[in-house]
């Protein structure tokens, strides 16, 4: 039996690569005596330029661009020059993990950096821009990212307004550029739209620090950028799914540069090369570091699932975190946590990779009885 292993990050404990390696160890370390393979996969979330820079060879370049908070700072992103494409990251220029808690501040977070790296990879000569959005402690729908590539935000007297959530609220008009720029593709983890009792404020603000009053604001602000941007730009609907995506960045992409969405595990799958995979397997083992109701909405384990099940292959999720009741829409044919004991969640993700290979190693020597499948 070929056992392939293709798991997301387990964020901010372990990257997809070293996920997939950890399982590897343990499934071989009760003496499997078939082949296994690792296939780290990504969504559009955190780690998405990992895995694809290990599969196109795309080059890391660095460019100075602003953090959620404004701060000046080297960020990654990926050129494929034969290719003439740009991947970036949001998470790298306005993600949340790398802020302070303190930080966590919706209302006057900026997406800026990421206009600053679309200009630079339009200065690079690229014709095609993917950015993978996830992880973002922004809530401003991209209007950060819009005004560093030159739109102009304005109030009723024709007054420049700070891109940021907390100085929009006079918005009036939405002036464009003259210029063009690369096609641009947003690569989403959700589907949820950009406002409503599903949308980016309310899902999604609390965890980036929104307060009950802060939700409130950010859900009228961004009801407000819809509006305007569909009567100056020709925006799209934004009940259109994944527009909620990164605070509305989904939005964005599509609103201030025509761009697409597309669901990010998707393109990964097609640009590593994961059907192939899966179809060279006899058993597919993936995971990431919670399965819960979000999981089935475009995460990564479920795309892994959905493409085993399409292959007619078994799959088993092994996860940090694995609620009570069952997340997963009966997706995986097993589902196994990796703690067998109570542990505060600190020391969980401390110990990740061996807990991880130790759930594999449990899970291997369940398949070899017969017991998990």
């Amino acid at each position: 039996m070929r056992v392939l292993f293709a798991p997301d990050k387990f964020k901010g404990s372990l990257t997809a690569r070293e996920a997939a390696d950890a399982m590897q160890r343990g499934w071989q370390r009760g003496g499997w005596p078939g082949e296994t393979f690792t296939h780290p996969v990504a969504d559009g979330g955190d780690g998405t330029l990992e895995v694809i820079g290990q599969a196109t060879g795309a080059q890391p370049r660095r460019t100075p661009a602003r953090d959620a908070r404004g701060r000046v700072r080297e960020v990654m992103w990926l050129w494929d020059a034969p290719a003439r494409t740009a991947w970036i990251e949001s998470s790298q220029v306005a993600g949340l993990a790398g802020l302070a808690a303190g930080e966590r501040q919706p209302l006057t977070a900026t997406t800026a950096g990421l206009g600053e790296l679309l200009l630079a990879a339009a200065e690079a000569g690229a014709a095609r821009v993917f950015v993978a959005l996830g992880g973002c402690a922004t809530n401003d729908a991209g209007c950060g990212m819009a005004a560093a590539a030159g739109f102009r935000f304005l109030d009723c007297t024709g007054r420049p307004l700070d891109p940021v959530p907390a100085g929009l609220a006079g918005l009036t008009r939405i002036e464009p550029p003259a210029r063009t720029f690369p096609a641009l593709t947003g690569l989403v983890d959700v589907d949820n739209p950009l406002i409503g009792p599903a949308g980016a404020s309310r899902v999604y603000g609390p965890q980036k620090g929104a307060t009950p009053a802060d939700v409130a604001t950010l859900e009228q602000l961004l009801t407000t950028v819809a509006s305007v941007a569909r009567r100056d730009l020709g925006a799209p609907d934004p009940s259109t799914p994944g527009a909620g995506a990164a605070g509305g960045l989904g939005f964005g992409v599509m609103a201030f540069f025509g761009g697409q969405l597309r669901p990010g595990f998707d393109l990964v799958a097609e640009v590593t090369g994961l059907r192939a995979a899966v179809q060279a397997a006899d058993l597919v083992v993936t995971g990431e570091g919670r399965l819960d109701g979000q999981t089935a909405a475009g995460k990564a384990p479920c795309g892994v699932a959905r493409l085993a099940r399409d292959c007619g292959k078994p799959v088993i999720a092994l996860a940090g975190s694995v609620p009570l009741t069952k997340g997963d829409g009966g997706i995986f044919d097993a589902v196994l946590p990796m703690t067998n004991e109570p542990m505060t969640l600190e020391h969980a993700m401390q110990q990740a990779g061996p807990l991880l290979e130790d759930a594999a190693n449990r899970a291997a020597r369940l398949v070899r009885l017969g017991r998990l499948l």
